[in-house]
């Protein structure tokens, strides 16, 4: 009979896990073409493409360390065109991460209840920073999955292969040094408070020289290829660099605010698993492993806090934390709220918690009226209130159905509501019409100006306006030496750039049109200008060549064969090479040097041929907002 059990409660958590993964994996295929590409995926996605002809650190400068991109080139390299590869790989990483969590909740049935299992996994797929970020393109996530499967295997006690997962989680990304440091220090607080004895030490210290060993490796390989000083500056010291870089100061609560409105109860409710690691019972046989976990997952939201360039997709990082530490967490607390034996106060005593618990809820308010967040957020005040109350004898009878109705108000109803109204802001309808029509504009081999690289298979020929970041646009405006040192050439930036050598660039270059997006609209007033006079508006965001050619005589250089349409002022006649034309005329000019005269200025606007069935009415006026995401 309690074989018959099991088994009944084995199918049914198996059938909850894979509904919700099943629903987390039909979203993100959606989303995947519903949405607009963030300008990061674009960067990420033409990134990823060198690796496959070139070798990092000898022919160019990588961003991050190396692994993560050859991993997102297997899924980026078998389709073609211009969006599929990119759509292709984001389908796979959804796939991935809906088999990781799937698999890894199965996994963790062995240390916590399906009930919390199954709550954690809600949270999680529900989440709007999983929901819009999980699936990007970038190397940050898979860093952080072989950072999870690393401590699954700690539970194994088996270190060596802990180690070398955590490894090849710093070889996806460098960020992965954060769960090497929660471990360590995890690890050291289960020695202090439970082991004791040389062989845990020795553990840790396998654990440790095991990551040592991949990480050097990793080194002596690239600087076979390359040299050792290359490789070294590449991995730790410009990674520093951009960890030092303090122009996003000003963001940071901005950012916070975004953040928390979307997703306040896996954040604001991590403090309240403290005391989870104070209270135990006489059948809790996770206790250590909680104990572990809450330590764990502190310090790398303790790291995160301060962080000064935390963008919503860095909360990514925390999707394996928060995966262990609620699964710990809502084990310990469907047990103690269901408990009839008597629980264990450890270290602080009632007064403790009750003094914690009113801490804990004067923050939450300071929290909210400090970044503004929603008024309703107050309600997550209940949980400490009825949590600490239900412990300490009171109201123990409705302290659960009141703590869960809050969970569901808060971690659910009310950001998923939020989310959906900003939902239909994130249509994509103007992004792939501009992105096929300035394909279409590029086949003559040609050069764009967009300020990200648009398409993974053609470089922008302008440095210094092939990326800009925010502090590369500020760079070109008021250069600085400690902006120069963040102008990296992983991050296609150039130390010498300058407005006057943009300029300069752009005159000899190719480029037959920019596509205008919330970068381009920042750049340097003296760029603007520039731009103002050789591009004007003619379809969505893509401005194409339309030199403006002043009064007088003037031998003009025409960068594009093709027909041009006279723009002068009404009535005006002007000249070209000779030949009398009037203004709203066309004409078909040669790649090259004409003589133009006219008495005040002229625009010479290329007209593109073949691109008429390109042109939607409704995306015709500049929308540079919905451009990039």
């Amino acid at each position: 009979m309690e074989t018959h059990l099991n088994q009944s409660k084995l199918r049914y958590f198996i059938l909850w896990t894979a509904l919700l993964c099943l629903a987390y994996l039909s979203f993100e295929l959606f989303y995947t073409n519903y949405a607009i590409l963030s300008v990061d995926e674009f960067w990420f996605a033409h990134r990823t493409y060198q690796y496959k002809s070139g070798l990092p650190y000898r022919d160019f400068a990588p961003y991050k360390t190396v692994l993560g991109y050859y991993l997102l080139l297997i899924p980026m390299t078998l389709v073609q065109g211009l969006l599929k590869p990119l759509f292709f790989t984001k389908n796979a990483l959804a796939l991935l991460n809906s088999t990781i969590l799937f698999g890894t909740t199965l996994w963790l049935r062995r240390y916590f209840s399906d009930r919390a299992l199954i709550t954690t996994l809600m949270l999680l797929v529900c989440a709007e920073f999983i929901l819009s970020y999980s699936t990007n393109i970038r190397v940050d996530l898979l860093a952080y999955w072989f950072c999870l499967f690393s401590v699954l295997f700690l539970f194994e006690n088996k270190f060596i292969l802990s180690g070398l997962l955590i490894g090849l989680g710093f070889l996806t990304s460098q960020k992965a040094i954060w769960y090497i440091a929660a471990t360590d220090i995890a690890l050291a607080v289960h020695w202090l408070a439970f082991a004791r004895d040389w062989k845990t030490i020795k553990q840790i210290l396998i654990f440790n020289l095991t990551i040592l060993l991949i990480i050097s490796a990793y080194i002596l390989f690239w600087s076979h290829f390359s040299n050792f000083s290359t490789v070294m500056h590449s991995v730790f010291t410009e990674a520093s660099i951009m960890y030092h870089l303090d122009w996003y100061n000003g963001t940071r609560k901005l950012f916070w605010f975004y953040i928390l409105s979307y997703n306040p109860l896996l954040f604001i409710l991590w403090p309240l698993t403290l005391i989870s690691a104070v209270i135990t019972y006489p059948s809790d046989h996770s206790y250590t492993k909680r104990v572990f976990l809450v330590t764990y997952v502190s310090v790398i939201l303790l790291c995160l806090i301060p962080y000064k360039q935390v963008f919503p997709y860095y909360m990514l990082v925390t999707i394996p934390a928060f995966l262990l530490l609620y699964s710990a967490f809502f084990t310990w607390f469907y047990q103690v709220m269901r408990n009839p034996q008597p629980i264990r106060i450890l270290l602080v005593g009632k007064i403790g918690l009750t003094i914690f618990a009113t801490i804990y809820c004067l923050t939450i308010i300071w929290l909210i009226f400090f970044l503004k967040l929603p008024k309703l957020y107050l309600l997550l005040t209940i949980i400490p209130i009825m949590l600490v109350g239900s412990i300490n004898g009171a109201m123990r009878a409705f302290a659960q159905p009141l703590i869960l109705m809050t969970i569901v108000f808060t971690g659910f109803v009310y950001p998923l509501t939020l989310y959906a109204i900003r939902f239909p802001a994130l249509n994509s309808g103007y992004q792939h019409s501009v992105m096929n029509l300035l394909n279409a504009l590029l086949q003559d081999n040609s050069d764009y100006l967009a300020g990200i690289e648009l398409i993974y298979n053609k470089t922008q020929p302008i440095a210094g306006m092939r990326h800009l970041m925010l502090p590369a646009i500020d760079f070109l405006a008021h250069p600085s030496p400690k902006l120069r040192e963040a102008m990296l050439a992983s991050l296609y930036e150039s130390p010498t750039a300058t407005s006057a050598s943009v300029i300069h660039d752009l005159e000899k270059s190719n480029v037959k049109l920019y596509v205008n997006n919330y970068r381009m609209v920042a750049v340097p007033t003296v760029i603007a200008n520039y731009l103002a006079s050789q591009y004007q508006h003619f379809w969505g965001g893509i401005y194409l060549y339309a030199p403006e050619i002043p009064a007088g005589t003037h031998a003009a250089l025409i960068k594009f064969a093709g027909n041009y349409l006279v723009e002068a002022w009404p009535g005006q006649s002007v000249s070209i090479d000779k030949h009398v034309i009037d203004s709203g005329k066309t004409l078909s000019l040669t790649k090259g040097i004409h003589t133009i005269h006219a008495s005040t200025s002229i625009r010479l606007k290329l007209l593109p041929e073949n691109v008429s069935g390109l042109l939607n009415p409704a995306y015709k006026e500049d929308q540079w907002q919905l451009m990039l995401f």
